[in-house]
């Protein structure tokens, strides 16, 4: 008999599984409150509020570790179903091309377009109309936010369609390896997964070996607040949850107990984060505990929500189907219009809460109503937007030369792009904002080491007075550094853009460089931020601002107060004479003039 808390469960892939198209809807409805909030975190976006809240950074940081790799779990679950023993590998592909990266194409040149000059306009980095910027859309590869390149090949928020892409086809031949002659290894890793409490070790070590044995630089090449490799993991987890009924029974079993450790982990780790006292580790704690809290959290989340799911949502409505077909269309359309109508909104002199609720109900109802009036009805736009079609016609795009000539096409335009970087950063004025910016200088300093550093008298300095670094240069930053300039100051929550005006008197290129950490950086040898390199952008022997080099460099105070800012010397020697904190200033600025 089964029990009360035994549910129906099968990897028959002849069985419709209800909850999972439950929670695709229910995953792309998060996606969307998660980006309309985006405007008012502390991290910086394309398009921000004046304001910024860090609620609204904790809610954001906590939906990061669990709402991506729930995509990709459940895209995994949907391999496993969609991959049979006698799967044709050419039909495999052209499907997925079709579905995924047709209307990734169109958007990288659609969508993208439009939201790379959003950024640019709100970030003063472009002044001209959305026609006037087209012919400078191609001008470089767009990387991240307020950074040169504006050809966007990933799409913007579409980079999850160019990764299960690549993902399907990376991972093709092992799902059917797993769904023939390997069937008995899977069978042996779920049985394992499968055994009570290890779940919670089995899914989280991939991730740890990951973090162990692959440089940074790698691992974390991506997006969504993880990285390439993580990602493929959570798909693979997706296919080896969905293969197993025992393992998908003992999920259930655990879901209340993956909450509570959830809430417990994710608690530690965001107060260890956002917490001004550090109760719970030491400021200069390992970062294995901060790794180790944010994956394990991430795990117990994604137990909960598939367990809970699992257990209530395994049911057909009417709704269900219209609805589960419309999620690619808003998915698609869902940040193109947060940002359009966002860009407007957030300079209007109203409640920051009626900004977030006017945001989120009219681009609500904007997508709803272009899915309804015309995606929905129209066969070519069906397409773009990766849903199924009826029309002969899009059988040209199973000619082999179609299916080949478009992929040539797309990666042609990121090498053309690539090439067309003038590798220059625009400049843009100096706006210091004297009631929300912080302004530190060589009269600021509560703390320095007793060697290696000094203040001194310079006439070309903004107040007469400049701090030099003569000695004491590591080419890594120092938990304990022997050479070392230390700020106390007094700010609100935020991000902010730090900026470094210096100089060295030297003409080469090993005399100019520093390590810069804030608040919980210091005391690590982690995550420091390397800034200066005025050589490069500036003459020797004239003082000018720099982040790193002429890339901003920001940071997050994540609590209102007192916080520390740590300098030491990556290279000597030099001097800098004007630390600046900055609200808006995502571009080096155009001037060597000190802030008066």
């Amino acid at each position: 008999m089964m029990s009360c808390d035994e549910v129906p469960m099968t990897s028959n892939t002849s069985r419709r599984r209800y909850e999972l198209d439950w929670l695709r809807v229910l995953a792309i409805l998060i996606v969307f409150v998660y980006h309309s909030s985006r405007f008012f975190n502390l991290g910086d976006w394309h398009v921000k509020n004046i304001n910024t809240f860090v609620w609204v950074e904790i809610w954001n940081v906590f939906a990061t570790r669990w709402m991506m790799p729930l995509f990709f779990i459940i895209s995994g679950a949907g391999l496993f179903y969609a991959i049979g023993k006698s799967t044709e590998w050419r039909k495999f592909y052209v499907d997925k091309f079709m579905r995924l990266m047709i209307p990734l194409l169109i958007g990288s040149v659609t969508h993208a377009a439009l939201q790379i000059y959003l950024e640019r306009s709100s970030h003063g980095q472009y002044s001209g109309s959305f026609f006037s910027f087209l012919p400078e859309y191609f001008n470089g590869v767009y990387l991240d936010i307020a950074m040169p390149g504006n050809f966007a090949f990933h799409g913007m928020h579409l980079w999850y369609l160019l990764f299960l892409f690549l993902y399907s086809l990376i991972c093709y031949r092992l799902f059917i390896w797993f769904k023939g002659s390997g069937r008995e290894i899977l069978n042996r890793i779920t049985s394992f997964f499968a055994i009570p409490g290890l779940m919670y070790l089995g899914f989280p070590l991939p991730l740890l070996i990951m973090k162990a044995l692959i440089p940074k630089a790698v691992l974390e090449v991506g997006s969504g607040g993880w990285g390439f490799l993580y990602y493929i993991w959570f798909l693979i987890s997706g296919f080896i949850i969905v293969s197993s009924n025992r393992l998908q029974q003992e999920i259930v079993n655990q879901r209340w107990i993956s909450l509570v450790i959830g809430v417990g982990l994710s608690t530690a780790y965001l107060y260890q984060l956002f917490s001004p006292s550090r109760l719970i580790f030491p400021t200069g704690a390992t970062n294995w505990i901060y790794i180790f809290l944010s994956f394990f959290s991430a795990w117990c989340w994604l137990f909960t929500i598939l367990g809970f799911s699992m257990k209530f949502l395994a049911f057909d409505r009417p709704l269900l189907r219209s609805t589960n077909e419309g999620v690619m269309p808003f998915y698609i359309l869902h940040q193109t219009v947060l940002l359009g109508i966002g860009y407007f909104v957030m300079t209007w002199v109203i409640n920051d809460v009626a900004k977030w609720v006017i945001v989120l109900i009219s681009s609500f109802i904007v997508i709803i109503t272009m899915y309804m009036l015309f995606i929905r009805k129209f066969d070519v736009l069906r397409f773009l937007f990766g849903m199924k079609t009826t029309r002969p016609f899009y059988d040209v795009f199973r000619k082999r030369s179609v299916l080949i000539v478009l992929p040539v096409l797309y990666v042609g335009l990121i090498v053309f792009a690539a090439s067309n970087q003038d590798g220059s950063s625009a400049a843009m004025p100096l706006m210091y904002d004297s009631e929300k910016d912080i302004l530190l200088s060589a009269e600021s300093i509560t703390d320095k080491s007793s060697t290696g550093v000094r203040v001194v008298n310079d006439d070309g300095a903004s107040n007469g007075k400049a701090i030099e670094f003569f000695s004491g240069a590591s080419q890594h930053a120092r938990s304990q550094p022997e050479v070392y300039v230390e700020i106390r100051f007094s700010a609100p929550t935020g991000r902010y853009i730090v900026w470094l005006r210096g100089k060295t008197d030297i003409n080469n290129g090993y005399t100019d460089s520093v390590w810069v950490q804030v608040d919980d950086q210091i005391g690590t040898q982690t995550r420091s931020a390397r800034m200066g390199n005025w050589l490069d952008v500036h003459p020797a022997g004239v003082y000018g601002w720099a982040g790193d080099t002429d890339d901003p460099v920001a940071v997050l105070l994540k609590h209102t107060g007192d916080h520390k800012i740590r300098i030491q010397p990556r290279q000597t020697p030099h001097r800098i004479d004007q630390i600046w904190l900055s609200r808006s200033q995502h571009r080096i600025p155009n001037t060597v003039d000190p802030i008066k």
